[in-house]
């Protein structure tokens, strides 16, 4: 009895919202309604042209390893660029830039049965990165094509299509 009481008396409590001042952002006359303008102009809903996705950034040390493996294959030390990479991963191994931009480089030395792997495990942690997806299924696509499975390769094609 003692506790609906006290919740009784917590939540009849009603206070007036705090007084909200204008402040440098709105000019008179912008059609603020909070200033009793009403010349504001509502316009409808547009989606965007095109979806953005908000990939959560690499840490500063794996970002300039990620540059660095770019200029190293980019030079053609595919080598170094694989270390490069791989140290990323050690230091953000759930990272699925990282594992889709190692398949990428497997795939340019031809190297086509990690590309599988890496690509898979890129797919794995990358949520709803919708377009990172499509990018590791084409991935998949090339080197089941590179080993001779053109049935495996069709079906990774299929699902290498972007929905949105």
């Amino acid at each position: 009895l003692i506790c609906i009481l006290l919740l009784c008396a917590c939540g009849g409590q009603v206070r007036d919202p705090a007084p909200v001042e204008a402040r440098g952002g709105m000019q008179a006359g912008s059609g603020s309604s909070a200033q009793g303008g009403g010349d504001a102009v509502v316009q409808p809903y547009r989606p965007p042209e095109q979806i953005a996705i908000a990939r959560p950034q690499p840490s500063p040390a794996v970002q300039v390893l990620m540059r660095r493996a770019d200029d190293q294959r980019r030079a053609g030390d595919f080598t170094a660029a694989a270390a490069s990479l791989e140290r990323g991963l050690r230091i953000e191994p759930r990272n699925p830039q990282l594992w889709n931009r190692l398949a990428h480089l497997r795939s340019a030395q031809p190297q086509f049965h990690p590309v599988e792997q890496f690509a898979a495990k890129s797919n794995a942690l990358a949520g709803n990165d919708d377009l990172l997806r499509a990018d590791n299924w084409q991935l998949i696509a090339t080197a089941r094509a590179a080993r001779g499975d053109q049935a495996g390769a069709a079906e990774a094609r299929k699902r290498a299509v972007v929905t949105r």
